[in-house]
């Protein structure tokens, strides 16, 4: 462990660890997620949103199938 006196080296992986990391503070444009009337929104939202504005997720093959969801009574 270096101490206060000594310069600590800076690699170049950690160099481009931070670039990568610093562009999460990058401004980008929010977006409002379909049917949460405006509850649900953000950054992140862009990522989960097609490039018609309909989610990206959430569109498994047995999602009619709610007996996969439910928990017994008891």
């Amino acid at each position: 462990m270096a101490s206060k006196d000594t310069p600590v080296e800076v690699t170049e992986s950690a160099k481009k660890q931070a670039e990568e990391m610093s562009k999460a503070y990058d401004d980008r444009p929010t977006a409002v997620l379909p049917g949460s009337h405006g509850t649900i929104s953000g950054t992140a939202i862009n990522d989960w949103l097609d490039e018609n504005g309909q989610p990206k997720y959430g569109k498994d093959a047995d999602a009619g199938d709610e007996k996969a969801d439910e928990q017994p009574q008891g």
